[in-house]
């Protein structure tokens, strides 16, 4: 009686994997990885991928390869020379730079993080004009510094006068509104003249005189005041106690202030 053969179970999992690392050995030491495969009937592509994955070194999977390291110390001291060049740079035109000056590429956020590394942060430009502060005008102001420091070390008494206007009108500058609206008050056309505040003060005793007065302030109203400001003077605690000393009137260049010293006098 004839005897049938028995099924043929499907390999395991393990036996695979074992019949594949015998192909990937035989291929490391040199031998024919494809005779190999057919005697253990493993399929041509699985042990052709295992045979090109043995010829490749393992990827590294923790840490940083240097190949992507882009944000090196050389490429955060050039984004601080770029900043320091002008504040305005956005970060697509630092990046623009880095690729043309040193040949790296590199993502906005890559530069942001480093940015926000470095401490830095926008902020709203100031913008200042280069005849704001020039060695000239420095030098030219010096004088208004040097002078009244003199007198002040000779014992001399130092009155600052100046005037400003005054608004008498006081009123709440919020008021509510629907949203899309605005809050509007109507109110009546100024009349009259303008009211001004005159005063003289000195750093020792203070206030010397407070004087006001309506509508503009002229020349000869200006004359006035300094006048009484020197009939003020020595009435004052300052005066007295420094003992004959001079009185120093420091005032600035407005127009109303021109040849008040001969007006005065």
């Amino acid at each position: 009686m004839s005897s049938s053969m028995p099924p043929s179970r499907p390999a395991s999992p393990s036996s695979r994997a074992q019949e594949k690392a015998r192909v990937v050995r035989a291929f490391q030491e040199g031998k024919d990885w494809r005779e190999v495969a057919t005697a253990y009937d493993v399929n041509y592509h699985t042990t052709h991928r295992a045979v090109l994955a043995a010829g490749v070194e393992p990827k590294q999977r923790d840490g940083l390869r240097p190949s992507s390291v882009k944000m090196t110390v050389e490429v955060i001291n050039k984004l601080e020379d770029l900043i320091d060049e002008d504040y305005r740079m956005t970060l697509q035109q630092l990046l623009d730079r880095l690729h043309s000056d040193i040949g790296v590429d590199v993502s906005v956020a890559s530069v942001h993080r480093a940015l926000e590394g470095m401490l830095y942060s926008t902020k709203r430009l100031r913008i200042e004009k280069d005849t704001i502060n020039p060695s000239v005008n420095k030098e030219k102001r010096k004088g208004f510094v040097t002078v009244p420091n003199k007198h002040i070390k000779k014992g001399n008494m130092v009155v600052f006068q100046d005037e400003t206007n005054f608004n008498l009108y006081l009123s709440r500058n919020e008021g509510w509104s629907r949203i899309g609206e605005r809050a509007e008050v109507q109110l009546p056309p100024s009349k009259g003249s303008n009211l001004h505040v005159q005063g003289g003060v000195s750093s020792w005793s203070g206030l010397v005189l407070l004087q006001t007065h309506e509508g503009s302030v002229k020349k000869l109203e200006e004359a006035r005041f300094i006048a009484d400001l020197f009939v003020s003077v020595p009435r004052s605690e300052e005066y007295v106690e420094l003992q004959q000393a001079n009185v120093v009137m420091v005032t600035d260049n407005v127009p109303a202030h021109n040849e008040v010293e001969r007006l005065a006098r």
